[in-house]
């Protein structure tokens, strides 16, 4: 990077930017989007608008875009012309080189990789943004030691405290997944009064269905099954698949999410554990997906696809969720970050336990969530979910590199497994062999291409 460079941001990033960088570079000015703030001065440095970015490059001066929004950013430098600039987040700095037929180029730490994928980005090693914010998480979010054992004993005493007098201390989503039966089980070993809840979207696998029996018998939580409308969800989920989106699985958290938070009003229970957990979802890409709890989006999409009216589905928004918890105080702690977090020795836990087996990769339990994770997204986006939860295990200290990138030669699905998931789907989402093509072959899109036109 040239000694004179351009700070593009003039925010949380930029200034954070400006505190790492200005000993070493001479920093021209800020550039902002803003017209608020364009014509102020940020350290007693202008804030310009971007159409004056030029005037500095043919000073010889770098771009270096210092804002979350840096993909957006990073398109309209590339409108001006602009093809090679920097980018700085929590003082990592990243090259990014707009070229033509470049070969996909895999971190040098973990296994993400740029071959679909317009969020990622690369410092001088190779490493990525993705594993260098996970590693900075280690000890902020993340706490595999006795300081998560004191959070925790501390998290449970608060649960017990504010659990007494009611019938429930919290309440729990399970899967079927190994993240949520876990935690499930490791609230029977801490005491917890927990109400589980289940969504049975008729996509349930068999091992899953035998699984969560078998969990729920051996911990004797009570336990409530919401079986959405199966005519609406399903053509509710055609709909996503119609629209051509990434995150099909909207339907489904939603519905889940919503079914639990009325459980949540019902009882009086603060406390919803979730399973999310740093140890094997610490890296997720950044694009392909999309907020589950946006329901203007999600009607947008069923009123453009959708055959089949919504009114049967208990369906929660972002605002109702955010008005929710501070009315009713939820808190959504995640104990699993508490403790060191290991899967395969989870798996055998959980397999003295009570008997659970092992359904392969993440994601497995479920035939839809399978479908997406195996078949959608490679097909349709060119996403290999696995660099994700490999990266993920590679940070926690589950998996080398080296072992990553061996379980990343292996076929993506069995094609008979497969093969058979995809002839539950069609006949769930009563949908021909013809239209399933139609819409595997049709164009992709994004969430953001459906929204509401004023």
């Amino acid at each position: 990077m040239r000694n004179k460079i351009v700070l593009f941001g003039a925010g949380y990033y930029g200034k954070q930017a400006f505190e790492n960088l200005k000993e070493k570079y001479r920093i021209m000015c800020f550039v902002d989007n803003n017209p608020v703030l364009v014509g102020t001065d940020l350290f007693d440095i202008p804030i310009v608008s971007a159409d004056k970015v030029q005037d500095y490059l043919r000073q010889e001066a770098d771009v270096v875009i210092c804002a979350d929004s840096y993909c957006q950013i990073g398109e309209q430098l590339k409108a001006m012309g602009i093809m090679d600039y920097y980018v700085m987040l929590d003082g990592h700095l990243y090259h990014k080189s707009i070229q033509k037929n470049v070969q996909t180029r895999t971190c040098t730490r973990c296994v993400m990789n740029d071959s679909s994928d317009k969020m990622i980005l690369f410092d001088d090693k190779g490493q990525c943004n993705y594993c260098a914010k996970a590693y900075d998480n280690i000890g902020k979010v993340y706490f595999p030691n006795e300081e998560g054992h004191r959070k925790l004993n501390r998290l449970l005493y608060e649960v017990k405290e504010n659990g007494k007098g009611k019938k429930y201390d919290c309440i729990m989503g399970l899967s079927g997944g190994l993240d949520s039966s876990y935690l499930a089980y490791l609230g029977y070993k801490w005491g917890l009064r927990v109400l589980a809840i289940h969504i049975d979207d008729g996509f349930d696998t068999e091992i899953s269905k035998s699984n969560l029996q078998r969990l729920i018998s051996a911990t004797g939580f009570d336990y409530e099954v919401i079986k959405p409308d199966p005519i609406q969800f399903n053509n509710l989920t055609l709909a996503y698949m119609k629209a051509g989106v990434p995150n099909i699985a909207i339907p489904q958290d939603n519905v889940l999410i919503a079914f639990i938070y009325k459980k949540v009003r019902e009882y009086g229970i603060t406390y919803f554990f979730s399973g999310t957990n740093f140890a094997l979802e610490c890296i997720l890409q950044r694009g392909n997906t999309h907020d589950a709890m946006d329901i203007e989006n999600l009607m947008n999409i069923h009123n453009k696809f959708g055959k089949e009216p919504i009114d049967k589905l208990e369906l929660l928004s972002k605002e109702q969720m955010s008005n929710d918890k501070k009315k009713l105080g939820i808190k959504s702690p995640m104990p699993l970050d508490y403790i060191d977090y290991n899967r395969d020795r989870a798996f055998k836990e959980l397999e003295k336990f009570c008997e659970f087996e092992y359904y392969g990769r993440k994601h497995l339990e479920n035939i839809l969530t399978a479908f997406i994770q195996l078949y959608w997204f490679p097909r349709k986006f060119g996403v290999d979910k696995r660099t994700s939860h490999l990266s993920s295990m590679i940070v926690s200290g589950q998996m080398t590199r080296g072992e990553a990138l061996e379980e990343l030669k292996k076929p993506l699905y069995d094609e008979q497994m497969m093969e058979d998931y995809i002839k539950i789907i069609k006949k769930k989402l009563l949908i021909s062999d013809k239209e399933f093509e139609e819409i595997m072959t049709a164009p992709a899109h994004q969430h953001n291409e459906y929204v509401t036109r004023l």
